[in-house]
């Protein structure tokens, strides 16, 4: 009877590796760790870090927007660090408890798109008049920013990347409030926007930015 080999033919030996049966490309670099799996809290961390960045000025709400969509689809650890690993190490935080910017539109168009800072705390006044927040480009002053309203028969349209955690509260009568739910919701961690509406008659619209606005 001839003597039974100890070693295992590579077609074995692949055919041995997890995952094979159930039709998983296994892995042919032994050397190689085996990927992780990212959790839930993994997931978060990215998010947060993602915040910093674009409180930091390092990355504007539109790249948040679509990083933050690869944060909730990546698999594995590995996935995750992809998203990140040009972003420094988190920074303390920088809010201050400072006074409100106040901007206003009496009987005129205010507009602020493109690359801009939206501080901390800012007061807008839209009296018979329209104002237009794109914020696909903004620089948030702080991980959560407050923006008071104060609208008289006017209208007010905020544009506002998905992933950005975005609350309203207040109105008036005869007034109008449209609030467009985003399609990815936003995770623990994620920028706030907080929005008070006052005044008579006046329109709200809050939505995520279209391809070509």
């Amino acid at each position: 009877m001839s003597e039974q080999s100890s070693e295992r033919s590579p077609e074995r030996a692949k055919a041995e590796q997890p995952g094979a049966r159930l039709g998983q490309t296994p892995v042919t670099h032994a050397d190689d760790p085996p990927a992780i799996l990212a959790g839930d809290a993994d997931r978060e961390r990215s998010v947060q870090a993602l915040t910093g960045a674009v409180v930091e000025g390092r990355l504007t709400l539109e790249e948040f927007s679509d990083r933050v969509g690869l944060v909730h689809v990546s698999r594995t650890q590995t996935d995750l660090e992809r998203l990140t690993r040009d972003l420094p190490a988190a920074a303390p935080s920088r809010e201050l408890d400072q006074a409100p910017t106040r901007f206003r539109a009496v009987c005129s168009m205010l507009v602020r798109k493109g690359p801009w800072e939206l501080p901390a705390r800012s007061s807008f006044r839209c009296i018979c008049g329209s104002i237009m927040l794109d914020l696909s480009q903004a620089r948030l002053a702080g991980r959560e920013v407050e923006i008071d309203v104060f609208n008289l028969f006017g209208t007010v349209t905020l544009m506002v990347p998905a992933g950005v955690d975005v609350s309203v509260v207040g109105g008036g009568m005869f007034a109008s409030e449209i609030v467009e739910t985003p399609a990815i919701a936003p995770g623990r961690g994620a920028p706030r926007l907080r929005v008070s509406v006052r005044g008579p008659g006046g329109t709200l619209y809050v939505r995520s930015p279209e391809p070509g606005d």
